[in-house]
């Protein structure tokens, strides 16, 4: 994740170095540059959190306060990004992804949970292959499926998910594997306030 997540900032760096040298020719030009300015405001923005996600996994525990009920997209994303620079890939989501609930346990773990399913989903599968999947919200909870058989790392998995949210549960069957969430924790975004 972090390779993507350098390569992001980086390309943000260039933008506004590039702006900063054009605005030394012509301090006109932020107005008609704005739109640039904001996009890379916006990546940066995206890439903090997934950087504070990262490094919340990891133990330092940056996340603080800061929750992202729109975060399933850019993570996505970057899961995505991710299987690539592996030779693997992941299929578009159907139809827009679910927002996050804020208040499960310290705010990282269930973005964590979603995202590490993905990966380790599609690592699983052959070189150049795409994992398929769906995200699901009902009345009685979510469930997001990977149609990919179990492994080792998906059993990992499995118990991380078991001991960071005990409240979910992770069910593999054959070809698929099955992150179960407790309701509220996905919500569907046109409901989302």
């Amino acid at each position: 994740m972090l390779p993507v997540l350098l390569h992001r900032v980086a390309n943000a760096t260039q933008l506004l170095t590039g702006l900063d040298a054009l605005l030394g020719i012509d301090p006109g030009a932020l107005e008609a540059r704005a739109g640039d300015l904001a996009c890379a405001g916006e990546r940066v923005d995206e890439a903090g959190w997934l950087l504070a996600l990262l490094a919340s996994a990891a133990g330092a525990h940056l996340l603080l306060d800061r929750r992202e009920r729109a975060g399933l997209g850019p993570l996505v994303a970057c899961v995505r990004e991710c299987l690539r620079r592996e030779q693997h890939d992941l299929a578009e989501p159907q139809g827009r992804l679910p927002d996050l609930w804020p208040g499960v346990a310290a705010g990282w773990q269930l973005p964590w949970a979603v995202g590490s399913i993905l990966y380790v989903a599609g690592r699983s599968l052959p070189l150049r292959e795409t994992l398929v999947w769906r995200v699901e919200v009902r009345s009685d909870g979510a469930s997001l499926e990977c149609y990919a058989a179990t492994s080792p790392d998906l059993e990992r998995f499995g118990a991380w998910v078991s001991c960071e949210l005990p409240l979910a549960r992770v069910r593999s069957a054959p070809g698929a594997t099955t992150l179960h969430l407790p309701r509220g924790w996905l919500l569907d975004p046109e409901a989302s306030p």
